[in-house]
């Protein structure tokens, strides 16, 4: 709002003043300079002894130019105050979020003017910015420099595989496809996009994707009406009608245990979070329980009644195979019942599932929270179970991790070597040769533990102290088979062959301080410095022992200390 400016405001105008008696009067109320006034010596002494009167000067608030003048300040002034009051607020900044919703335009108000309400667009012309929250249309995602089939899916939080399966019309099923630039179909659902093609039918289509007719049909997306549909053997739809099969599977599909380890993140989200006293044993339902300070896996089991096995078996997807990793803050999973907690993968049978876990398939189909029957998986062999459907095994156990195999001789000139991939890609067959003494010395310069001691199958290695930096020593010499990075909870992590049954792996090792794959090494030779990489709290050296494919309590070797 413009001020009005005060140096408009002037003296009252000769139409304002008071009109005078004569000329003379008017003559007197003209304003008289300093300089005109005669000084004490200048006046006149003719009346000299007699007193002169001279008349008071009037204070010059009462004169009316001055009155007006004032009353015209005090105005713009109340006018100031006006405007400060009732004026319009600044322009508020507009709240930052950190993700967009899909198709939306940024914003930013200059005014808080009438309410925006984004709309969302199929078909955005930039990329947008993936969010989890529910979406009610197909888009088009722009596939960025670094982006994976399995991280675009977790931006959209979709299964990658309906990500692979809505666009194998384009890409077909090979995720060399999938590069920098290219543009993806993303439904709002898991599932299937199907393009309809001539002579097909509703009831065939349905079932060669795992859901009902009613499941294509009733989905809004697809805007089919029944009445118009017809026979479903021969259904009036458009040939090259894209269809979203909410739910549906393709017996092609991305395998891995990445499948698995989202199933388990998504179940845990969902479960409510809650304390010992308040799901008291026994328990009918899975919740989820965020870990204290001081908190173990065994605590944590004593505190609800189950056994600390079941506590791993619960989580291994999300802590991996061993819990030196969990930490304050962290959800962990809680069955109501002792057993396990197995993230279904493609291909798998309900005989061969039960048969590991050391149960019946009646076991699992029975089990109330799995909310399976017979009738409803059908062929145990092949059962009718999606990929990553988490079930309880309730009573299954499983044995310790092995995370080494025999492997025959090949071509490679190596011969007969343990097979140590399940850690990770960092394995290698080398043809260095090294045999162990069987003077087994302390792999660290600390004897004492800080954490798990050889408690299988929940811990199958021991926990020795130490701090950030600290030297670890080979415990025998050999030949390193595996060194670097393992996505199995341990970190960095080295595996030595002794070349006599024996096999020693050294985990949570300090960022590019490993000796490499490949080479043979001297017992009480320096190998790593002590860390806390992978699922680990603190700096220690988890430390494990296999002799011809089992694991070894490593109190029970002979140890010649030597430093």
């Amino acid at each position: 709002m413009s001020q009005e400016p005060l140096d408009d405001l002037n003296d009252a105008g000769p139409e304002n003043q008071e009109p005078s008696a004569s000329p003379d009067a008017a003559k007197a109320a003209e304003p008289v300079s300093a300089e005109a006034l005669p000084t004490a010596q200048e006046a006149p002494l003719a009346n000299e002894g007699i007193e002169t009167y001279i008349p008071p000067q009037k204070p010059i608030y009462t004169e009316p130019g001055f009155l007006l003048a004032m009353l015209l300040i005090l105005a713009a002034l109340a006018l100031i105050v006006f405007w400060a009051v009732s004026g319009k607020p600044a322009a508020p900044a507009p709240t930052p979020t950190a993700e967009l919703t899909l198709g939306s335009p940024a914003i930013q108000y200059a005014t808080p003017m009438q309410p925006f309400e984004p709309t969302e667009t199929p078909l955005p012309t930039e990329t947008p910015i993936p969010t989890p929250e529910t979406r009610a249309d197909v888009i088009r995602y722009t596939i960025q420099d670094g982006d994976t089939i399995y991280s675009i899916a977790e931006k959209f939080n979709l299964d990658p595989n309906t990500i692979l399966w809505s666009n194998r019309y384009q890409l077909g099923e090979d995720l060399t496809y999938y590069t920098t630039g290219t543009e993806l179909y993303i439904l709002p659902v898991d599932g299937v996009y199907h393009m309809w093609q001539a002579g097909e039918g509703l009831n065939g289509v349905a079932s060669a994707y795992n859901v009902s007719p009613d499941d294509i049909i009733d989905y809004p997306l697809n805007k089919l009406d029944r009445t118009r549909l017809g026979d479903l053997g021969n259904p009036n739809i458009p040939v090259g009608t894209m269809l979203i099969v909410p739910d549906g599977t393709r017996s092609e599909g991305l395998e891995g245990e990445y499948i698995q380890t989202r199933a388990a993140r998504k179940m845990l989200d969902s479960l409510p979070v809650g304390m010992p006293e308040q799901y008291p044993s026994p328990r009918s339902e899975i919740i989820a329980y965020q870990v204290k300070e001081a908190d173990s896996i065994f605590s944590i089991a004593e505190a609800f009644g189950i056994k600390p096995e079941t506590i791993l078996w619960a989580n291994r997807y999300l802590i991996g195979d061993t819990p030196d990793g969990i930490y304050p803050g962290q959800k962990l999973i809680i069955l109501p019942v002792d057993g396990v907690y197995h993230a279904w993968a493609r291909g798998e049978g309900l005989n061969g599932v039960s048969r590991f876990y050391n149960v019946e398939p009646a076991s699992i189909l029975e089990y109330p929270l799995n909310h399976l029957s017979l009738a409803l998986v059908g062929d145990l062999a092949n059962p009718n179970i999606k990929p990553g459907t988490m079930l309880v095994v309730p009573g299954g156990t499983r044995p310790a991790a092995i995370w080494a195999m025999t492997v025959s001789p090949g071509n490679d000139g190596v011969g007969e070597h343990p097979n140590v991939s399940y850690l990770g890609t960092h394995a290698c067959n080398s043809t260095a040769w090294a045999v162990g003494t069987g003077n087994w010395a302390y792999p660290t310069t600390e004897h004492w533990l800080s954490g798990y001691d050889y408690t299988p199958p929940t811990h199958s290695g021991v926990d020795w102290a130490g701090r950030m930096g600290y030297s670890i020593f080979a415990a025998d010499s050999g030949v390193v088979i595996y060194s670097g990075w393992s996505n199995r909870g341990y970190g960095n992590t080295i595996v030595i062959d002794h070349g006599n049954g024996y096999l020693t792996l050294y985990s949570h090792m300090m960022d590019n301080s490993m000796v490499p794959c490949g080479i043979a090494v001297t017992a009480g030779q320096l190998i790593a410095s002590m860390g806390s990489t992978g699922q680990s709290t603190g700096p220690h050296l988890h430390f494990e022992v296999m002799y011809n494919g089992g694991h070894l309590d490593p109190h029970k070797l002979y140890v010649i200390e030597t430093r």
